[in-house]
């Protein structure tokens, strides 16, 4: 019984050397994948701090754009009204000057049918 006591052990003892390697391999690979992940969360978090960032820069943007917007087209509804006042006051001047045309026309007709076309007159 001693020979196969024997062959038993030296079998568990192969068995284990055997097994042994592969299992401190394979604990290596875990601690390293712990690491890679350990590093990759890091990563990620750093990640999700650099979207916040952004994210409250982009909201600062668009409040600025907005008001700048809202600026914009104040200034665009002053300058329509401001053009169409023009256009109003450009009438308004038509209008006169074509009534001072007029109101000097019929005086111009009558001069000159009273008085001689040549340049000279007596003093």
């Amino acid at each position: 019984m001693r020979v196969w006591a024997g062959i038993a052990i030296g079998v568990a003892v192969v068995a284990l050397a055997v097994l042994f390697f592969p299992l401190v391999q394979i604990q290596r690979d875990l601690r390293s994948a712990n690491e890679q992940i350990v590093e990759a969360r890091a990563r990620g978090a750093e990640l999700e701090r650099v979207v916040a960032t952004l994210k409250t820069e982009l909201d600062a943007a668009n409040r600025a754009r907005t008001e700048v917007q809202g600026g914009l087209d104040e200034a665009n509804s002053e300058i329509e009204k401001r053009q169409f006042e023009l256009e109003r006051l450009n009438d308004e001047l038509e209008k006169a000057t074509n009534l001072a045309k007029d109101a000097e026309a019929p005086d111009q007709q009558g001069d000159s049918a009273s008085e001689p076309s040549d340049a000279w007159k007596p003093q």
